[in-house]
């Protein structure tokens, strides 16, 4: 099932926020302990913070999103928190626009690392992505590594 087709799957199920285009599956979830680091999942922002999500969306229109079914690690692993899964990273090659264009799935490692606290709340920073086989657009590697922080006075995002 191609990712435009579960994106529609789950508008039609009501399973997207309304007015957010983001799966409910990233919204908040209470954190199991106050020390277990959450994720941003959504595009852009501080909220919500989610726990082993299923899905990370990192940007708009042709943007690769990461489907993960199942979180191997998530943990506090004092001094090194990690987490830890293997999933699906989904792209498109906007040709001749996001709409029209080719989907492609790749297999993905996803790592999450680095934490940080904003407003008490204590979140992994850093995401690699491995893609064996493939490279995204514009990378050297079949690695790569985002971090989600603010600048130049813009919400917090992956980049």
């Amino acid at each position: 099932m191609s990712h435009k087709s579960v994106l529609k799957a789950l508008v039609t199920a009501g399973a997207l926020t309304v007015g957010l285009g983001v799966p409910a599956l990233v919204m908040p979830m209470a954190a199991s302990a106050a020390t277990t680091p959450v994720v941003f999942a959504r595009v852009s922002g501080w909220s919500p913070a989610s726990i082993r999500p299923a899905w990370i969306l990192i940007g708009e229109g042709g943007s690769p999103t990461a489907h993960i079914p199942h979180w191997s690690t998530w943990d506090k692993g004092e001094p090194n928190p990690h987490a830890t899964a293997n999933g699906t990273l989904w792209t498109d090659n906007c040709l001749p626009n996001c709409a029209q264009g080719k989907e492609s799935a790749h297999r993905l490692v996803v790592t999450l690392s680095v934490v940080k606290t904003h407003r008490g709340v204590r979140y992994y920073s850093r995401m690699t992505w491995s893609t064996p086989g493939y490279r995204l657009p514009g990378s050297h590697s079949s690695t790569v590594v985002l971090h989600y922080s603010a600048s130049g006075g813009n919400p917090a995002f992956w980049h």
